[in-house]
């Protein structure tokens, strides 16, 4: 059976990263009196927050420890926040510590069922899990939500899911969902136009790319593929400024290397 990678970058754009409480959810912090200043402040609800909203801060610049390290902390202040058990989960993720990941989105939902965001990163933990029936189940779940912002990205990772089963018409038709106005996804458009290649509709998966281009016209992985796909369709003198282009906008890239390559350049 053909096997397909999902690129754990591109799942992790579904996770939903904003640690402002959901009004789903409730905070449970410890109510009971001291007398020690250090005890009283560590034990205050704003602070709390402020370490939340430092850990944010850090997880955007990548800064994945220190982040978790903050979000641990506010844990420790006020438990039972399930936004913070999910950004912990989010870090852990990031940090591609499966295990520990799961175990944090999992108490996000045991403290609040319905949030959809920590269901669907669970689900993006599975999916980098190779567990691939939970993470359908999942994806599915928060697909039943339909007020949830993240429905495009949701519907690309639930493809990759059928896709690694080889479930090609599953996975063919949510990606197309994925890519529907007025968010598409990006990789959306490169899985059906490989499977359209792989099932020898070359003009359709030709059509797909230039579509992606009007909507991502910085991805360099786009020009890149239509100029695969024009050598193989051998029509070199269309490919050439499409490789080009690559070459040009990211020279020491992969990428690059790729279009070189494709072009006999050395």
């Amino acid at each position: 059976m053909r096997r397909y990678t999902a690129v754990l970058a591109i799942a992790a754009i579904s996770f939903a990263s904003a640690c402002a409480s959901s009004s789903t959810e409730s905070n449970k912090t410890d109510s009971q009196p001291t007398t020690q200043s250090q005890t009283a402040v560590s034990s205050d609800p704003l602070y709390s927050l402020t370490l939340m909203r430092q850990g944010s801060v850090l997880l955007e610049q990548r800064r994945y420890q220190e982040a978790l390290e903050s979000f641990q902390q506010a844990d420790r202040t006020a438990p039972g926040n399930a936004t913070n058990k999910n950004m912990i989960g989010i870090c852990y993720l990031r940090m591609r510590q499966f295990d520990q990941a799961l175990q944090a989105f999992t108490e996000a939902l045991n403290l609040v069922p319905g949030f959809t965001d920590a269901r669907n990163n669970r689900g993006t933990t599975y999916l980098a899990m190779g567990q691939l029936r939970m993470a359908e189940v999942d994806f599915v779940a928060v697909l039943g939500d339909s007020t949830y912002s993240h429905r495009r990205q949701v519907y690309y990772n639930l493809a990759i899911t059928y896709l690694q089963q080889n479930q090609i018409g599953a996975a063919e038709e949510n990606f197309h969902r994925s890519i529907k106005q007025p968010s598409p996804v990006y990789g959306g458009y490169i899985q059906l136009a490989k499977i359209a290649q792989g099932q020898g509709e070359l003009e359709s998966a030709k059509s797909l790319l230039e579509e992606a281009r009007l909507y991502f016209p910085e991805e360099l992985g786009i020009p890149l593929e239509l100029g695969r796909l024009l050598m193989l369709m051998g029509r070199p003198e269309e490919a050439r400024p499409y490789l080009e282009r690559v070459i040009s906008d990211a020279p020491g890239s992969d990428a690059a290397a790729t279009a070189r390559t494709l072009l006999g350049q050395s």
